[in-house]
């Protein structure tokens, strides 16, 4: 039982220095913050014109259709940005999340991350960027139903 108590325990600290690790960057001036939530996406599916559309066009319709959310953090910021690595580190390491594609060029990375849900389905990609001098350093965040 003692085992089970300190298991949830690191589980539940693990999981919140995550969300605070991204709740940093939603509170920081230095951070240009985009979100688009489901309903937008519903909206531009509303829009489309479905009697023109392909069968390619549908599908990604279709792919739109199961966005529930989208972030994306970018900042010049020298501090933040090494704030921005480290929360990339620490879905690198999740065992939730899987790396599809790393880049490294000249001693910086690129980094695609994806967590697998039901159906063996993606419910969540992962991007980050790390920036140089005046390049910014991106994080993206797209969660799909």
């Amino acid at each position: 039982m003692k085992k089970l108590m300190v298991t949830l325990c690191l589980a539940f600290v693990a999981f919140t220095t995550q969300a605070q690790s991204f709740d940093k960057l939603e509170k920081s001036e230095n951070v240009t913050k985009v979100m688009v939530n489901k309903s937008m996406f519903s909206f531009i599916g509303k829009m489309a014109h479905k009697e023109k559309m392909t069968a390619e066009d549908q599908k990604i319709m279709d792919f739109i259709g199961k966005i529930t959310k989208f972030k994306m953090y970018t900042t010049t910021d020298s501090s933040l940005r090494s704030e921005m690595k480290s929360i990339a580190g620490k879905y690198r390491k999740s065992k939730e999340f899987e790396e599809l594609l790393r880049v490294n060029d000249g001693g910086k990375e690129v980094e695609f991350l994806m967590k697998s849900g039901k159906n063996d389905e993606i419910s969540e990609l992962i991007m980050y960027v790390e920036g140089d001098g005046e390049q910014e350093s991106v994080i993206f965040q797209l969660s799909l139903s």
